[in-house]
């Protein structure tokens, strides 16, 4: 008997009504033929959804990857763009949280000498999208992958720009209009360097870290990348 734990997030979790289930297969399985024993049990297609991917055990995977006894698969709709520090070191810090961000708790103005630049990016909600009135936001995230992938980049950027600090602070759950969504903070000896890292992490933040964001207007509701008003 092989069990397989599957994970499902955002607009596909309501879809299916469960937020984890575990399958029973009689053998190994590829990705492909799981998504349609799925769909087959819970009336939702899902191999429709070309811009959706998929995580075997934290790791992003194709739809050929064989998962065997015990592997966890996780559905990723597309990303957006409990709490727990991720620290790589004292100067790489990765905080996911769902307590209500304030610049000045996170915002040190007792600046390093050997910093010549420092770049502060602020996420802050609007109260409007797709010509509606946006009343609230809510994020969810798939944190112990958010964590890995987020780390990630910052490697990324550590291996393409010269970078002193990076901090960067995520919030999940309901967020307000005017409220902060997300605070990157990154410094570097010369401006170019923190510049580029700042621009380059939330355009890959919006690519490959799985957040996602629910928009809630007057008339309904809209998974963000998932653009059905519902």
């Amino acid at each position: 008997m092989v069990k397989i734990r599957i994970k499902f997030f955002a607009k596909i979790k309501e879809d299916i009504g469960h937020s984890k289930i575990t399958l029973c297969l009689k053998k190994p399985q590829k990705v492909e033929e799981i998504i349609k024993i799925i769909s087959k049990d819970f009336g939702v297609e899902i191999l429709d959804r070309k811009n959706y991917m998929y995580a075997k055990n934290l790791e992003y995977c194709s739809m050929q990857t064989i998962l065997e006894n015990n592997d966890e698969l996780a559905i990723i709709p597309p990303v957006s763009g409990g709490q727990q520090d991720h620290n790589i070191d004292d100067k790489f810090q990765i905080e996911i949280t769902s307590k209500e961000l304030k610049a000045k708790n996170y915002i040190n103005d007792n600046f390093s000498a050997e910093n010549g630049s420092e770049v502060i990016f602020f996420g802050i909600t609007r109260d409007h999208n797709l010509g509606k009135k946006v009343s609230k936001l809510f994020y969810e995230s798939y944190k112990e992958m958010a964590e890995i992938e987020i780390k990630k980049i910052i490697d990324n950027i550590r291996s393409k720009w010269e970078i002193n600090t990076l901090k960067i602070i995520h919030r999940i759950g309901i967020v307000l209009p005017s409220e902060l969504s997300m605070i990157l903070v990154i410094s570097s000896s010369h401006r170019k360097e923190s510049y580029e890292a700042s621009q380059f992490f939330v355009d890959q933040l919006k690519k490959t870290v799985p957040i996602w964001k629910k928009e809630f207007f007057e008339d309904g509701t809209v998974w963000i990348n998932d653009k059905i008003v519902e």
